[in-house]
């Protein structure tokens, strides 16, 4: 009996004795995965500052809303003296004065129908300061106007106000028609697309626009354009647009004589791999004056973009045009010059920019510019005028963790544009003839300067 109680304490000892353990092999880390040449690496980063906050994409219906907003101080020494038949000069603050400014604001929305069809559109309200100089001679009986000649004329700038300004800004209806690589055709109000310079402040890298886009070429265009990709070294864009557009005249949308004015640009990318270089050739001809058909006015135009490393921008564009059959009034002091009739007549100009990213949210812009208005029919002064700008930039949203870039660039280029940009822009303007003054409107213009400074300090936000 003994024997057989010790036999079961025995058993019950050895069924609450945990069991050994089996050591088991190491397992060998898993191998590492080569993603393949067409795949990549899904980001988990937001995509717009709303997403950053919280909040959705701001789309609704399948519509997408975007624009952008600027605001800027200002200070000008000197305020350039155009007479009013050729435009007139941006007035960003009266002279010797800094002024805080609320610039533009646009509200854009765009659809994507298909994958061959798309639209959208942009309202913008711009505040806008221009002023021009008319020709005045006290001897007259009514005070106005130039004696034949411009004896006794003298300049004085006008008295033109700052004005807040709603456009239909820019607006496109695009469809591909699926032939070869697929030719897009598209009705709207559209940049011209020569050189990288827009007029909007978000497409480009300074604060101010170059003396090319504001006197020797037209900035925008509506009408009929068609592009077509022969290959990706090569491109090709032509258009059948209303009229010349230019902010330095001013001019409506609409055309001011029966006939239209057509254009293209032929494009060359001999490098569009790490490096990106494009250079195009392209021109621009019509009847621009009013009500005349048979007056032509052209320009040709060659730019050039480059991206020889990440981090750099190199850009250029020059500009030689015509016309024919220019008439306008005799230029008083502080630049007598005698009336000019029925003449034909040519200008060029050119500008040089280097953009360089330091870091990625600090930047440097320089930009040269000179325009040579040879026989006065562009900025109404015979004259040589340079510029030289420099424009530190910051890039406040790339201090945003987890941001992704806007998703856009400049045009021709790999440099993203940013949600949020800070640009301190300093300008010097020189001329061959004293066309620079700071002179009260109203005030004779006996006197003025070949030589005016610019600052800007502009705020640039996308959203």
């Amino acid at each position: 009996m003994q024997e057989r109680l010790n036999r079961l304490e025995n058993a019950q000892q050895a069924s609450t004795i945990a069991p050994v353990p089996i050591p088991v092999a190491a397992q060998a880390p898993p191998p590492a995965i080569t993603p393949r040449p067409d795949e990549r690496e899904i980001q988990l980063e937001r995509g717009t500052l709303l997403e950053t906050m919280g909040l959705p994409k701001p789309e609704v219906g399948g519509l997408r809303f975007a624009g952008f907003f600027v605001g800027s101080a200002n200070y000008n020494s000197h305020i350039q003296m155009v007479p009013e038949f050729a435009g007139n000069a941006p007035l960003s603050s009266e002279p010797g004065r800094t002024d805080f400014r609320f610039d533009q604001f646009t509200f854009g929305v765009y659809k994507t129908f298909a994958s061959w069809l798309s639209a959208g559109a942009a309202i913008e309200v711009e505040r806008q300061g221009h002023r021009h100089s008319h020709g005045v001679d006290d001897t007259l009986p009514s005070g106005f106007g130039c004696p034949a000649g411009g004896a006794g004329c003298v300049e004085r700038f006008g008295s033109e106000g700052i004005e807040t300004e709603v456009s239909l800004h820019r607006f496109n209806i695009t469809a591909v028609a699926p032939l070869g690589n697929g030719l897009a055709l598209s009705f709207g109000r559209f940049d011209t697309p020569f050189g990288i310079e827009r007029h909007d402040a978000p497409l480009n890298l300074n604060a101010t626009t170059s003396e090319v886009i504001r006197f020797g070429r037209p900035m925008s265009m509506t009408g009929f354009t068609g592009s077509y990709q022969f290959a990706p070294w090569l491109d090709a864009t032509a258009w059948v647009v209303n009229r010349w557009e230019n902010e330095t005249t001013e001019d409506p949308l609409e055309d001011n004589n029966r006939d239209k004015s057509l254009g293209g640009r032929i494009g060359f990318t001999p490098l569009y791999g790490a490096q990106l270089l494009n250079v195009g050739v392209g021109g621009w001809w019509g009847p621009e004056q009013g009500d005349i058909d048979r007056q032509d006015r052209w320009v040709l135009d060659l730019d050039m973009t480059w991206s020889p490393v990440r981090r750099l921008v190199l850009a250029g564009e020059f500009v030689y045009g015509g016309e024919q059959g220019v008439s306008f009034r005799p230029r008083g002091i502080p630049f007598l010059a005698a009336a000019l009739s029925n003449k034909t007549v040519n200008w060029w100009g050119l500008y040089a920019l280097a953009h360089y990213d330091f870091v990625d949210w600090l930047g440097l812009t320089f930009r040269y510019g000179v325009f040579d208005d040879q026989d006065a029919a562009r900025t109404g002064v015979e004259h040589l005028l340079q510029s030289f700008t420099f424009t530190p930039m910051l890039h406040l949203s790339r201090l945003i963790p987890d941001l992704r870039p806007l998703g856009v660039t400049n045009a021709r280029t790999r440099h993203c544009l940013d949600w949020v940009d800070l640009r301190l822009e300093y300008r010097l303007n020189l001329s061959e003839r004293p066309v620079f003054s700071d002179a009260k409107p109203g005030v004779p213009i006996t006197s003025a300067d070949d030589m005016s400074h610019q600052v800007t300090l502009q705020f640039v936000v996308n959203y």
